[in-house]
């Protein structure tokens, strides 16, 4: 074996992101594959193991992969690898990982190898000994200057290939604001790409620029992973689930049969409810929360985003959807290009009379290979920042953000939180007990951030954790 232990590090500092609830998907199939090529393999996730030099001195390490999926993790990620050994080998990948090729082997001069795009079948052939240049879709260090090899081809899924979660070193919780929601949680991919062409989506591109066409594992395929899977509260991570709406009936009937008793939620189009006996049946396999981007409440902003639908169909398909149990999450967007400030602020209107359960509100953001760049380029006034948010001189960052907080202040009303438990309950989604602790928790941080306006002193003996607000 060229390589006899390698360490697989999810990078983390403080002050970046925590979501403690979200297992490091991508970087277990990358330690999944090295098992078979490398004597031992360790994964660590630095958000629970700081302290990486513990493990590097403990064995004698000589690979190190690090997963950097998105740009807060760049600083860490340089930061670690600064203190790797010059003698053990350093190998990068993620999607920030791709789109920054030049810049991470510029900041880190002990990068010796950038995978760029899927990385299951590469980091096979860089552990199998394959010479560096016969490998597709990597740059890599040679003699002082950096090569790139040309883009490999992408590949459909492997219907063979799940992550070994045995290599968890920690256990993955569902939280919401660091409250323990009392389920363990889990991550799953049964698909990769989208066969739509919404305009500033970037997730059915690779990070090369490729368009991904969707390719899905059999529904066996995906419940023998499922039996692997000890959590009760499962995300399914595909861009589009029911791309094959064939493939989620298979994949309901076998949980079923299989009598598999978890939560999953699942991202999904609004033309799901054409199938309402397939709604009712996902329900009942477990598949109780889904997720669907709308977007936008103006029928302007849907064409020129190129979502395929308008605001009447999405009347129409959720007054169907909203006929089952099922809990819906709403994504919009804040920021589109061309609306104005009252055009933003219809969404939460536009999202009561849905009846959606709750809603997600980002800011509308752009990369590298985007088609939404285009599409920036000949709209004036507006232009991407050092934080690739798209704004305009009209509506900078600070403004957009402060209409996103009176849009979420307007939808989340007392009703809405009344009937959002009431859903959970109903649904099942989390246990009563942790519905009621959740509730209490907010109640107290809510009067707690009331006082602290008003100028009132806060007791000695409240937990600091409490005092954060």
């Amino acid at each position: 074996m060229l390589y006899k232990n390698a360490l697989c590090v999810y990078p983390h500092q403080k002050g970046n992101p925590e979501k403690k609830y979200c297992p490091p998907l991508g970087l277990e199939y990358i330690a999944t594959v090295l098992e078979d090529s490398v004597e031992k393999v360790t994964l660590v996730d630095m958000r629970f193991e700081p302290n990486l030099n513990a493990f590097i001195e403990d064995d004698p390490i000589d690979l190190v992969c690090l997963s950097v999926n998105w740009d807060y993790q760049r600083d860490a990620a340089i930061n670690i690898i600064s203190q790797i050994p010059s003698h053990i080998k350093v190998v990068v990948g993620g999607r920030y990982a791709t789109t920054s090729v030049e810049e991470l082997f510029v900041a880190a001069p002990h990068i010796d190898i950038i995978v760029r795009g899927d990385g299951e079948e590469i980091i096979r052939d860089i552990a199998s000994g394959i010479s560096l240049k016969d490998i597709t879709s990597i740059s890599y260090r040679e003699n002082g200057t950096i090569k790139h090899n040309k883009i490999r081809d992408l590949q459909s899924v492997d219907d063979t290939m799940y992550p070994n979660r045995g290599l968890r070193r920690v256990k993955y919780r569902l939280s919401y604001k660091n409250i323990d929601l009392g389920q363990g949680v889990d991550f799953i991919s049964t698909s990769r790409g989208c066969p739509y062409n919404c305009r500033f989506c970037t997730f059915t591109n690779n990070p090369l620029g490729q368009k991904r066409r969707w390719s899905g594992r059999s529904a066996v395929s995906v419940v023998e992973e499922l039996k692997t899977i000890d959590a009760q509260f499962v995300f399914v991570v595909d861009d589009n689930f029911a791309a094959d709406i064939k493939r989620v009936e298979e994949i309901c009937d076998l949980i079923i049969a299989e009598g598999i008793k978890k939560t999953f939620a699942v991202a999904v189009r609004l033309e799901i409810y054409k199938y309402p006996e397939i709604l009712e049946k996902m329900f009942k396999a477990g598949l109780k929360i889904l997720t669907i981007g709308i977007e936008s409440a103006k029928d302007k902003t849907l064409k020129s985003m190129q979502k395929g639908f308008n605001t009447s169909l999405a009347a129409k398909a959720f007054a169907e959807i909203k006929k089952t149990k099922l809990y819906i999450h709403g994504y919009f967007i804040v920021g589109c290009i061309g609306e104005t400030e009252s055009d933003m602020l219809e969404i939460a209107p536009f999202a009561q009379r849905l009846k959606l359960d709750t809603i997600n509100l980002s800011l509308l953001r752009t990369e590298k290979y985007s088609p939404l760049n285009e599409f920036i380029a000949t709209s004036p006034g507006y232009y991407a920042n050092e934080d690739n948010i798209v704004c305009s001189e009209e509506y900078p960052v600070k403004r957009l953000r402060n209409i996103r907080h009176r849009i979420g202040r307007s939808y989340y009303n007392i009703p809405t939180i009344a009937r959002i438990a009431k859903k959970i309950i109903a649904a099942r989604l989390i246990s009563l007990p942790y519905v009621v602790k959740t509730a209490f928790m907010l109640t107290f941080k809510i009067l707690l951030k009331h006082r602290k306006k008003r100028g009132f002193h806060t007791y000695n003996n409240v937990p600091k954790e409490m005092e954060k607000t």
